[in-house]
Order: C-alpha cells, then structure tokens, then sequence
C-alpha cells in the first residue's frame, strides 16, 4: 500500500472516532438534562406575635419551571395566598397588647363629672415646641364632650411613640404642639360635628375620618367601639388612634389575610373584620418596613 493510501485510511479512521465520540457525549448530556428541574422559590411568610415582637417563619413555595426536555408538576407547601401575610397570636398576647404606658385606654379619659365652657373647643394646657425630627401634632376636643384633654394628649402620644406603633415605621418621635405649629391635628367631635368637619365624606354619625391633615375622632365611636370588638373598648381604641394616623402617614385601607390572623390595622375594622382577630397596632407595616416582607391584604373588591 502506498503512503497516500495509508494517509487516507488514516483520516477517514480518525472521522469515524470522532463521530462516535460526539454521539455519546450528546447522548450523556442529553439524558442528565431530563433530570434537571428549575426552580423558582416564592416567599410566603406566616408570623407569629410574641410579647410584643415579631418573630418570622419562612415558607417556601417550590414552583419548577418546565423546559423544552423536561415535564415537571409543582408542589406547595403552604396554604396562604402568595404576596399575603397572615399574623397570629394567642389570647394571652392580644390581652397584653392592650398595656400602655399611659393606662387610661380603658377610661378613654373621661371625666367624673362634666363641667360647662363658654369655649367651643378645649386645648392642652402642656406642650412642645416644634421639632423638626419629630413629627408634630396639635389637638382640641369639643367641649361639650366630657373629655380631659391633657389626658386625651398624653394617651395619644403614649400610643404613637410605643414600640408597636407608627414609630416604628416613621422613625421619627411623635409630640404635642400648640395649634400654629402642627403637622396634623386630632380634633375630638360629636357625632353632629364630626359629620361636618368629615364632609364632604360621609360619617353618618357613627364613624371616624381623616379628611386633609386632620383626624376627626367620633365621639360615639370612642365611648362605644364597634360590634366586632364586642366590650373591648381598648384595642378599638388603640385601632382608632392608629389607624386614622396611619391614614396621615400615606396608607390605603386592606383586608383580611386569612380569617383568624390579627386583623391589620388600616383594615375598616369599624365596620367588619372579615374574620380576622381584631387588632390595634401597626404590625403588619412594621414587619414590612423591617423585613421588606409585602404584607398588603386584597380588600374582597380587588380580588378575583
């Protein structure tokens, strides 16, 4: 055999080695491909509310993406709705969250006996000054109203700078200032009264407003509280104080996460609680700011 012959057996022989050895690394490739699912993990977080802190659970939702060799089928491993946060908490926790510094919720700083103003609205008598850190409010109660107005101040202060509260979320303290200097204003009504400073939304005489830069507490709603909270006048009246600044602070109305979680505070709980626990502090925002955690609820309106 000549050398060109051999030359060209060789060549064709190293084609063929070639060949073979692409179809079974193709083949090799191909097979653990198949055993290849993507995955995509969710969050979705159930907390539990303990002694006034938070403390967080993750759930993973395993969605496997399905490719052009592979047929996959997901699995989840919890039942809340995604993008949802349901909070929960024993009774024990809910009646201890009802402990203020300033223990006059139960009272609602009602006097013993009502006195006559030839003033239509009473003011503070101690203050502060204007700060700049800090977020300011003023207040004025009708007078008409039986209400001690520096102990209405104080509690109102006590609620927003509570580790609970929207100081958590502002970052900033909140203080009582005269009238010129506020950022906002509560304004403690009468049904009647309230209906006009509440216009044009409607109150009907029984529900509260922020209307502007103004909180308008019904003075109905205050001494009464609302069905779903049955006696419980003291959680309604955290809820009241807090969700009307919440209000304020650039928060929407929400629903319910899950029927028996604590129910949000920017919730209508004054009209219903759909099933969730009434509740008076911001948690759901707070675990929000804190944790990055979308803890918005679907009103029943918005769902589909």
């Amino acid at each position: 055999m000549s050398n060109n012959s051999r030359l060209l057996f060789l060549f064709i022989a190293l084609i063929g080695i070639a060949g073979l050895s692409y179809v079974i690394f193709f083949d090799e490739n191909t097979d653990q491909q198949t055993d290849i699912q993507v995955v995509n993990e969710i969050e979705s977080t159930t907390t539990t509310l303990s002694d006034s802190t938070t403390s967080t659970t993750t759930t993973t939702i395993m969605e496997p993406t399905t490719t052009s060799t592979t047929t996959t089928s997901s699995t989840t491993t919890t039942t809340i709705p995604p993008n949802q946060t349901a909070i929960y908490a024993t009774q024990e926790e809910i009646n201890n969250s009802k402990k203020i510094s300033y223990d006059f919720l139960q009272s609602g700083c009602k006097k013993d006996e009502s006195t006559d103003s030839e003033k239509e609205w009473i003011t503070p008598i101690e203050f502060f000054t204007y700060d700049e850190n800090k977020i300011n409010f003023s207040l004025k109660i009708d007078s008409t109203l039986g209400l001690k107005v520096d102990c209405i101040g104080n509690l109102i202060t006590s609620i927003l700078n509570d580790t609970r509260g929207w100081v958590k979320v502002t970052e900033k303290e909140f203080q009582l200032v005269e009238d010129k200097e506020k950022e906002f204003e509560f304004i403690f009504a009468s049904p009647e009264k309230t209906d006009e400073l509440c216009y044009p939304l409607e109150t009907n005489g029984i529900y509260s407003c922020r209307n502007e830069d103004q909180i308008i507490i019904n003075f109905f709603r205050w001494v009464n509280g609302a069905i779903d909270f049955g006696s419980d006048l003291e959680t309604y009246r955290l809820y009241l104080i807090n969700h009307e600044v919440g209000h304020i602070l650039g928060w929407g109305h929400v629903g319910c996460p899950k029927e028996g979680a604590l129910a949000p505070v920017m919730m209508q709980q004054s009209k219903s609680t759909m099933g969730c626990r009434p509740y008076g502090w911001p948690i759901y925002e707070i675990l929000e700011k804190e944790f990055g955690i979308n803890t918005y609820s679907f009103l029943p309106s918005e769902d589909n």
